[in-house]
């Protein structure tokens, strides 16, 4: 084979190759915890396709929609009595060790803008920051409005002792018959301490 026909043949093997090693990643959306990232920890917003990080737990149903006005949103929805008590045992989003530490022994505001979904949806959700074994903020109720409203409580997060544990947020829908399903835009982690 000459070198003229060879060299450009090998070049669009090479692409070709680069092309198909990264396809599996590209479209794929996040997962895992949820991270800072590495210098301002004041602000931390879980948002778009960052809501697809959340961890259904139990036998609640977690769902990513796209929609298009307002971009990504999450739904929640569960029966009633499907709930555990425990923040890990239902829907919530696991914090980074990174998000653990800076949070440890401040005060923090936690943001959720919601609303009910369109079928089925809630009157009422609960939010909770859990602190793994050192304590958690209990389940802060809220009344939902029929449009995406800001719902906020503010949490003194334990100093953390020992080995890490996990921090949590847990959000959920309150259900006291049937289905009932909430909307999630942004969930805002803010240290105010």
């Amino acid at each position: 084979m000459r070198d003229r026909l060879f060299f450009p043949l090998a070049g669009l093997l090479v692409i070709l190759m680069v092309a198909l090693a990264l396809q599996p990643g590209v479209g794929r959306l996040p997962t895992g915890s949820v991270a800072g990232d590495g210098l301002n920890y004041d602000r931390i917003e879980i948002s778009g396709a960052y809501l697809n990080k959340v961890i259904a737990g139990g036998d609640a149903r977690t769902r990513l929609q796209r929609t298009p006005d307002r971009g990504y949103l999450l739904e929640i929805s569960a029966e009633a009595d499907a709930l555990l008590d425990s923040p890990e045992r239902g829907p919530h989003f696991r914090l980074a060790p990174d998000i653990e530490v800076q949070f440890s022994g401040r005060k923090i505001r936690v943001t959720v803008r919601a609303r009910p979904s369109e079928d089925q949806g809630a009157m009422q959700m609960k939010v909770n920051y859990a602190a793994g074994r050192v304590g958690e903020s209990g389940w802060k109720q809220f009344d939902l409005q029929p449009g995406f409203t800001d719902f906020s409580f503010e949490y003194d997060v334990p100093v953390a002792e020992g080995e890490q544990g996990v921090d949590y947020i847990a959000v959920r829908p309150v259900v006291p018959e049937k289905r009932r399903g909430i909307l999630i835009e942004s969930i805002v982690l803010e240290r105010i301490g």
